[in-house]
């Protein structure tokens, strides 16, 4: 999915600004999936038509992708993300994905009209050996 690719390369264009993103790697659907913590993946999770009212709208679609952070809680015996350096990661993130400006630069990239994007609050589930912290995306846009 070219969204993908454009928030991908929002987020890359943006990182430099933010010193908590130094060193996580930015990857979507279907690239190399042996990445080690940190990194940040946007993936695809759903796709409709748009329907404004009662009318729905041809060829512009409701998109749904997930933005997932993982990181390596810190541990006596190995490197790791502290959580408040995660925490300001998660920030961080939601400031560069959630600006509205991401949809005039996206505008047209990677055969893509883009209408609107709204990002929630992300959710973290936290395991022995990852912290994944995931947010939903969505977008409304149509390919060009």
């Amino acid at each position: 999915m070219n969204l993908n690719i454009s928030l991908a390369d929002w987020v890359n264009h943006r990182k430099p600004a933010y010193k908590s993103l130094v060193g996580v790697t930015v990857v979507t659907m279907g690239d190399d999936d042996t990445l080690s913590p940190p990194f940040l993946a946007f993936y695809e999770t759903s796709s409709e038509q748009f329907v404004q009212g009662d009318v729905p709208m041809y060829g512009v679609s409701t998109i749904e992708i997930t933005a997932e952070l993982q990181t390596v809680p810190v541990s006596p015996d190995q490197d790791g993300t502290s959580p408040d350096q995660e925490r300001q990661m998660r920030r961080d993130i939601y400031d560069i994905v959630g600006d509205r400006l991401a949809i005039e630069w996206m505008e047209f990239r990677n055969n893509w009209r883009v209408f609107d994007i709204r990002m929630a609050s992300p959710t973290t589930e936290p395991t022995e050996e990852r912290r994944i912290s995931r947010w939903v995306i969505t977008a409304v846009a149509c390919p060009i």
